[in-house]
Protein backbone atom coordinates (compact mmCIF):
# COMPACT_ATOMS: atom_id res chain seq x y z
CA UNK A 1 0.00 0.00 0.00
CA UNK A 2 1.18 3.50 -0.77
CA UNK A 3 2.65 5.00 2.50
CA UNK A 4 1.19 8.44 1.73
CA UNK A 5 -2.26 6.90 1.27
CA UNK A 6 -1.85 5.02 4.56
CA UNK A 7 -0.95 8.21 6.46
CA UNK A 8 -3.82 10.02 4.77
CA UNK A 9 -6.13 7.14 5.70
CA UNK A 10 -5.03 7.27 9.33
CA UNK A 11 -5.59 11.03 9.52
CA UNK A 12 -8.96 10.67 7.82
CA UNK A 13 -9.99 7.92 10.21
CA UNK A 14 -9.08 10.12 13.17
CA UNK A 15 -11.09 13.02 11.75
CA UNK A 16 -14.08 10.80 11.01
CA UNK A 17 -13.92 9.31 14.49
CA UNK A 18 -13.68 12.79 16.01
CA UNK A 19 -16.72 13.96 14.04
CA UNK A 20 -18.65 10.86 15.06
CA UNK A 21 -17.78 11.53 18.71
CA UNK A 22 -19.02 15.12 18.46
CA UNK A 23 -22.25 13.96 16.81
CA UNK A 24 -22.68 11.29 19.47
CA UNK A 25 -22.00 13.88 22.15
CA UNK A 26 -24.64 16.12 20.57
CA UNK A 27 -27.09 13.22 20.82
CA UNK A 28 -26.10 12.51 24.43
CA UNK A 29 -26.47 16.17 25.29
CA UNK A 30 -30.11 16.07 24.32
CA UNK A 31 -30.77 13.34 26.87
CA UNK A 32 -28.23 14.36 29.53
CA UNK A 33 -29.78 15.01 32.96
CA UNK A 34 -30.28 18.63 33.82
CA UNK A 35 -28.53 20.22 36.78
CA UNK A 36 -31.90 20.63 38.51
CA UNK A 37 -32.59 16.88 38.62
CA UNK A 38 -31.94 15.19 41.93
CA UNK A 39 -28.27 14.23 41.99
CA UNK A 40 -25.48 14.51 44.53
CA UNK A 41 -23.95 18.01 44.69
CA UNK A 42 -21.38 18.45 41.93
CA UNK A 43 -22.45 15.27 40.10
CA UNK A 44 -24.38 17.07 37.34
CA UNK A 45 -21.45 19.33 36.55
CA UNK A 46 -18.98 16.45 36.27
CA UNK A 47 -21.41 14.30 34.24
CA UNK A 48 -21.88 16.97 31.61
CA UNK A 49 -18.44 18.62 31.65
CA UNK A 50 -17.22 16.47 28.75
CA UNK A 51 -20.20 17.35 26.55
CA UNK A 52 -19.88 20.07 23.91
CA UNK A 53 -21.71 23.32 24.29
CA UNK A 54 -25.16 23.49 22.66
CA UNK A 55 -23.60 25.54 19.85
CA UNK A 56 -21.13 22.72 19.03
CA UNK A 57 -23.90 20.76 17.30
CA UNK A 58 -25.15 23.69 15.24
CA UNK A 59 -22.63 23.33 12.36
CA UNK A 60 -23.57 19.67 11.86
CA UNK A 61 -27.27 20.52 11.90
CA UNK A 62 -26.74 23.44 9.53
CA UNK A 63 -24.80 21.30 7.05
CA UNK A 64 -27.45 18.56 7.20
CA UNK A 65 -30.20 21.10 6.51
CA UNK A 66 -28.39 22.41 3.41
CA UNK A 67 -27.53 19.00 1.96
CA UNK A 68 -30.69 17.72 0.28
CA UNK A 69 -29.14 14.53 -1.07
CA UNK A 70 -30.59 11.23 0.11
CA UNK A 71 -28.91 9.86 3.25
CA UNK A 72 -27.08 6.54 3.26
CA UNK A 73 -27.02 5.40 6.91
CA UNK A 74 -23.61 4.06 7.87
CA UNK A 75 -21.89 3.32 11.13
CA UNK A 76 -18.61 5.25 11.52
CA UNK A 77 -16.31 2.37 10.54
CA UNK A 78 -18.52 1.54 7.56
CA UNK A 79 -18.41 5.18 6.46
CA UNK A 80 -14.64 5.29 6.74
CA UNK A 81 -14.29 2.02 4.82
CA UNK A 82 -16.50 3.45 2.08
CA UNK A 83 -14.42 6.64 1.92
CA UNK A 84 -11.23 4.57 1.63
CA UNK A 85 -12.77 2.61 -1.24
CA UNK A 86 -13.78 5.79 -3.05
CA UNK A 87 -10.30 7.27 -2.62
CA UNK A 88 -8.87 4.05 -4.04
CA UNK A 89 -11.33 4.28 -6.96
CA UNK A 90 -9.88 7.73 -7.74
CA UNK A 91 -6.36 6.31 -7.64
CA UNK A 92 -7.45 3.58 -10.08
CA UNK A 93 -8.91 6.17 -12.48
CA UNK A 94 -5.67 8.17 -12.30
CA UNK A 95 -3.68 5.01 -13.04
CA UNK A 96 -5.98 4.21 -15.98
CA UNK A 97 -5.41 7.62 -17.55
CA UNK A 98 -1.67 7.47 -16.89
CA UNK A 99 -1.38 4.01 -18.45
CA UNK A 100 -3.54 5.06 -21.38
CA UNK A 101 -1.25 8.03 -22.07
CA UNK A 102 1.66 5.57 -22.34
CA UNK A 103 -0.40 2.99 -24.29
CA UNK A 104 0.28 0.55 -21.47
CA UNK A 105 -2.72 -1.68 -22.11
CA UNK A 106 -1.85 -4.10 -19.33
CA UNK A 107 -1.66 -1.17 -16.92
CA UNK A 108 -5.10 0.07 -18.02
CA UNK A 109 -6.59 -3.40 -17.61
CA UNK A 110 -4.96 -3.92 -14.22
CA UNK A 111 -6.14 -0.59 -12.83
CA UNK A 112 -9.66 -1.07 -14.17
CA UNK A 113 -9.75 -4.49 -12.55
CA UNK A 114 -9.47 -2.81 -9.14
CA UNK A 115 -12.83 -1.12 -9.68
CA UNK A 116 -14.61 -3.79 -11.70
CA UNK A 117 -17.47 -5.90 -10.40
CA UNK A 118 -16.64 -8.95 -8.29
CA UNK A 119 -18.68 -11.08 -5.89
CA UNK A 120 -17.02 -9.45 -2.87
CA UNK A 121 -17.62 -5.95 -4.30
CA UNK A 122 -21.27 -6.81 -4.91
CA UNK A 123 -21.67 -8.02 -1.33
CA UNK A 124 -20.02 -4.87 0.00
CA UNK A 125 -22.26 -2.59 -2.10
CA UNK A 126 -25.36 -4.41 -0.88
CA UNK A 127 -24.22 -4.10 2.75
CA UNK A 128 -23.38 -0.39 2.48
CA UNK A 129 -26.58 0.46 0.64
CA UNK A 130 -28.94 -1.55 2.83
CA UNK A 131 -30.59 1.57 4.27
CA UNK A 132 -30.91 3.70 1.12
CA UNK A 133 -33.24 2.73 -1.71
CA UNK A 134 -31.48 2.72 -5.06
CA UNK A 135 -27.94 3.15 -3.70
CA UNK A 136 -26.88 -0.46 -4.24
CA UNK A 137 -28.09 -0.40 -7.84
CA UNK A 138 -26.09 2.75 -8.62
CA UNK A 139 -23.00 1.34 -6.92
CA UNK A 140 -23.19 -1.92 -8.87
CA UNK A 141 -23.76 0.03 -12.10
CA UNK A 142 -20.49 1.91 -11.45
CA UNK A 143 -18.56 -1.36 -11.16
CA UNK A 144 -20.21 -2.85 -14.26
CA UNK A 145 -19.28 0.24 -16.26
CA UNK A 146 -15.68 -0.08 -15.05
CA UNK A 147 -15.55 -3.60 -16.50
CA UNK A 148 -15.89 -2.06 -19.97
CA UNK A 149 -12.59 -0.21 -19.46
CA UNK A 150 -10.75 -3.51 -19.19
CA UNK A 151 -12.51 -4.89 -22.26
CA UNK A 152 -11.46 -1.83 -24.26
CA UNK A 153 -7.88 -2.17 -22.98
CA UNK A 154 -7.73 -5.78 -24.16
CA UNK A 155 -8.71 -4.53 -27.62
CA UNK A 156 -6.03 -1.81 -27.34
CA UNK A 157 -8.66 0.75 -28.32
CA UNK A 158 -7.77 4.13 -26.77
CA UNK A 159 -11.01 5.79 -27.84
CA UNK A 160 -13.08 2.99 -26.31
CA UNK A 161 -11.04 3.20 -23.08
CA UNK A 162 -11.74 6.93 -22.87
CA UNK A 163 -15.45 6.45 -23.54
CA UNK A 164 -15.71 3.67 -20.95
CA UNK A 165 -13.79 5.74 -18.40
CA UNK A 166 -16.05 8.73 -19.01
CA UNK A 167 -19.11 6.49 -18.68
CA UNK A 168 -17.73 5.12 -15.39
CA UNK A 169 -17.07 8.61 -14.04
CA UNK A 170 -20.62 9.61 -14.97
CA UNK A 171 -21.85 6.90 -12.59
CA UNK A 172 -19.66 8.45 -9.86
CA UNK A 173 -20.99 11.95 -10.36
CA UNK A 174 -24.58 10.74 -10.52
CA UNK A 175 -24.25 8.79 -7.28
CA UNK A 176 -22.52 11.64 -5.43
CA UNK A 177 -25.18 14.06 -6.65
CA UNK A 178 -27.92 11.80 -5.26
CA UNK A 179 -26.56 10.36 -2.00
CA UNK A 180 -24.60 11.46 1.07
CA UNK A 181 -23.23 9.57 4.05
CA UNK A 182 -25.33 9.75 7.22
CA UNK A 183 -23.26 8.61 10.21
CA UNK A 184 -25.40 6.72 12.74
CA UNK A 185 -24.91 4.44 15.73
CA UNK A 186 -25.33 0.65 15.54
CA UNK A 187 -28.90 0.62 16.85
CA UNK A 188 -30.03 3.29 14.38
CA UNK A 189 -28.30 1.50 11.49
CA UNK A 190 -30.02 -1.78 12.42
CA UNK A 191 -33.40 -0.06 12.65
CA UNK A 192 -33.00 1.76 9.33
CA UNK A 193 -31.68 -1.25 7.42
CA UNK A 194 -33.80 -3.94 9.05
CA UNK A 195 -30.60 -5.82 9.90
CA UNK A 196 -30.31 -8.19 12.81
CA UNK A 197 -28.03 -7.11 15.69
Amino acid sequence: MNPAFLVSSQRGAALLLGAACVVAACDRQQVAPSATESAPPGAAASATSDLPSPNACAPFEQLASMDTRRPVPLQPMMAWHQKQDMMDHLVAIQQITDALGREDWEGVASASGRIGLSPSMQQQCEHMGAGADGFTELALDFHRRADAIGVAAQAEDATAVLRATSNTLQACTSCHATYRQDIVDAATWQARTGSAP
